[in-house]
């Protein structure tokens, strides 16, 4: 294939995968609202749905157009979590929204077959994974761990890690937007910020084999219309 039809491609691709994760972001958005109302501060799943469509360059008009229509939106959307294992103790947590959930595990079945995982028991897996508050602070010379200490001393923090490139911080979820509220008022570049399950003990070791399985079992969820997140305890060396 030549260069600039290889290049279209990977051009495309991506943009079909930026379309893909803003339908789930607009899905997630009319849900919150539907369950918590419109108003941002009253409704914390509504407002954490936004931020995470702000990150990933949702524009302005269409969060508010997803949160406006939502009540027009008639579909019944049930939310749906499943855990799963994978080979070589691989812990994993599909999260979805869909309307036809027997059609969502048909789908994952299929997904966890070519993994060679299986689906487990409600809390099984859930049990391994810890919901907090999750933010990378870009680092510059005027930013130290004592710095970021100081100022959210009010607060409760899990744990915060320096990186080459990132402060990683760790909150209990009703501390997050403050402790992300503090560390903007004194002026600090944040790269990612979310709620989310975090696993407590992390696996490297995979084969190559099973690597492989686990990306394409990941990229099949994430392309899949009733599934919005995956987590595991995989961390890739």
């Amino acid at each position: 294939m030549p260069r600039k039809h290889l290049v279209a491609s990977q051009t495309n691709k991506k943009q079909q995968l930026q379309a893909k994760t803003w339908q789930k972001l607009a899905k997630e958005i009319k849900a919150a609202v539907r369950v918590g109302g419109s108003n941002l501060e009253a409704n914390p799943r509504l407002k954490a749905a936004v931020d995470k469509a702000l990150q990933n360059n949702l524009s302005r008009d269409s969060i508010e157009r997803n949160i406006n229509g939502s009540n027009k939106d008639q579909s019944e959307m049930q939310q749906v979590q499943f855990e799963c294992y994978g080979p070589q103790g691989v812990q994993i947590i599909v999260c979805g929204l869909t309307d036809n959930n027997n059609r969502t595990i048909a789908n994952l079945n299929g997904y966890l077959s070519k993994l060679h995982g299986q689906l487990a028991k409600s809390n099984s897996v859930k049990v391994f994974f810890d919901n907090l508050g999750y933010i990378l602070v870009i680092k510059n010379n005027n930013i130290t761990v004592d710095n970021i200490m100081e100022w959210t001393l009010d607060y409760q923090i899990v744990d915060i890690k320096e990186f080459d490139d990132v402060f990683e911080i760790k909150s209990v979820p009703s501390d997050f937007y403050k402790i992300k509220d503090v560390l903007l008022a004194h002026h600090c570049e944040i790269y990612e910020s979310e709620i989310k399950l975090i696993a407590q003990n992390v696996i490297k070791n995979l084969t190559d084999e099973n690597k492989q399985r686990l990306e394409k079992f990941i990229d099949s969820c994430n392309e899949d219309d009733d599934m919005q997140w995956v987590v595991t305890n995989y961390e890739e060396e």
